[in-house]
């Protein structure tokens, strides 16, 4: 039996056991039109990566200047950067453009990077105050994109095209990035990629499309050559709860581990608001209607499609207390004189 303990912002966590966090605010991104600034690692490794970020000037007008701003996860943080200044408050990181890469044409872009300790990504991105993510409809990017459709390969005399169809996302996929056996190996912008043929064992790619808020779908899976698997991921553990701003919780977790490839989480909220959100990386998006009780699932699948255990988090949030109504002023009435 689960019990939730109710406070006006308890969080409580379970996955192999119970655990009690307090939940933090995280601030999403807001509205954006004149510009777009998206996030690529171009190479990691156990202890850290090498970023860029590109800077999009979307409006119709050339940019003079521009500011990126985002948070990065305790345990994570900036130890180089180049192509811009750079000034920290605390755990938010704050980008600003050089003399000679801000001035931005209509639709011309510029990339800056840094390399970070540890495998944390940027939070509540903006740019000049607003969303990185940019689009035309108010409130934060949320929502991942839909899976690749139709991966198939093509072979030549010596090589072999790994081909998709474009994904949909209601903001837009901004590119693919494509993983041999659980490792990233390439990103793309176009619905293909080209390598040489591989050696004769088997391989498992898996192809996700990304948005510019940093939100994946789920991996399209390619498998040249294939054994029985029937053995599930390991749960995803350390899940995390924060929020609720502008309407939304966001939930994390540490990855799961599978023998062939993780193909992605399922993540299934309950409660007062009921939804199911395939993702391809460790956090989903929840919402939230004010005071209630929220409960997310998230259990991770594999290319074959089995099923890890659930790990699951949860958020009681109670009205706050009533507010006492004003005494009435008594009123004594004197007493007559003789």
């Amino acid at each position: 039996m689960t019990i939730l303990t109710r406070r006006r912002t308890s969080v409580l966590a379970l996955a192999s056991a119970l655990t009690l966090g307090i939940a933090a605010v995280l601030l999403l991104p807001g509205r954006a039109e004149a510009a777009t600034s998206s996030f690529e690692k171009v190479s990691e490794w156990p202890t850290g990566y090498i970023a860029t970020m590109t800077v999009r000037n979307d409006a119709p007008d050339p940019m003079t200047g521009w500011r990126v701003e985002f948070e990065l996860p305790t345990g994570t943080s900036i130890v180089q950067h180049w192509n811009a200044n750079l000034t920290r408050a605390g755990t938010r990181y704050i980008f600003t453009s050089l003399p000679w890469n801000g001035g931005l044409p209509a639709g011309v872009s510029t990339s800056f990077g840094w390399m970070a300790s540890g495998s944390g990504t940027p939070q509540g991105c903006l740019i000049n105050n607003v969303s990185c993510a940019g689009g035309d409809s108010g409130g934060p990017d949320v929502s991942p994109p839909s899976i690749p459709a139709n991966p198939r390969t093509e072979h030549g005399s010596q090589t072999l095209t790994l081909r998709w169809d474009a994904s949909t996302d209601d903001r837009g996929v901004i590119r693919y990035e494509i993983f041999s056996n659980g490792t990233r190996f390439a990103t793309t912008t176009d619905t293909s990629h080209t390598m040489p043929i591989p050696p004769p064992m088997v391989f498992t790619f898996g192809i996700r499309a990304i948005d510019a808020a940093g939100n994946s779908s789920p991996f399209a899976i390619i498998k040249l050559g294939s054994v029985p698997d029937s053995d599930p991921p390991t749960a995803p553990t350390n899940l995390r709860l924060t929020g609720p701003h502008d309407g939304h919780y966001r939930v994390t977790w540490n990855p799961s581990w599978d023998n062939v490839f993780v193909a992605g989480y399922r993540v299934q909220q309950t409660g007062d608001v009921s939804a199911t959100t395939m993702v391809g990386d460790t956090f989903a998006y929840g919402r939230s209607r004010g005071y209630g009780v929220y409960i997310f699932e998230v259990r991770a699948f594999d290319s074959s499609g089995n099923l890890s255990a659930p790990a699951r988090i949860g958020i009681a949030v109670d009205p706050p207390p009533p507010t006492p109504s004003a005494s009435p002023t008594s009123t004594k009435t004197p007493t007559p004189t003789s």
